[in-house]
């Protein structure tokens, strides 16, 4: 499993300048299943977001939302829920417990819709311990017993 991980935070390192699309189509042609990589390009950058703010005072929320086919917006749902969530947390606490450096971890963290936020909301003078995140609507579908991930 951290062999994935690995191989998701290193491109999302050497390819700052890229869109989440274009890491996925990577990711996909690497051999990574479609749906992990999905995933994985989302949760990993929202993870290393929030250890990194973790002692700014800025609270996060333990649910996320998802886009559905219609267009609609699920009801929240316990990111503890989604089997990756607690994964992709510990292989980012384990990169700092071996001495990652600021600028690595900034490098995933930066390409978090919440650092982004956070980002324009302290250019605009708010401070990071005034911040109140709101639940992220992440893109894809739900897991079901046909759409299993696999790492």
């Amino acid at each position: 499993m951290d062999n994935v991980f690995s191989k998701v935070v290193a491109i999302l390192r050497c390819f700052t300048e890229k869109e989440n699309d274009e890491i996925h189509r990577m990711l996909v042609t690497d051999g990574l299943d479609p749906r992990t990589a999905e995933k994985l390009v989302v949760l990993l950058p929202m993870a290393y977001c929030r250890i990194l703010l973790a002692d700014s005072g800025a609270k996060f929320p333990t649910t996320f939302c998802r886009r559905l086919p219609d267009a609609r917006i699920s009801a929240e749902q316990p990111l503890s829920s989604e089997p990756l969530w607690e994964r992709a947390v510990e292989y980012a606490r384990a990169e700092i417990e071996r001495g990652a450096s600021p600028n690595d971890l900034l490098a995933v963290a930066g390409r978090s819709a919440e650092f982004d936020a956070a980002n324009q909301m302290l250019q605009k003078g708010s401070k990071l311990a005034d911040i109140i995140f709101t639940p992220s609507v992440l893109h894809w579908p739900e897991d079901g017993p046909d759409n299993d991930i696999s790492v």
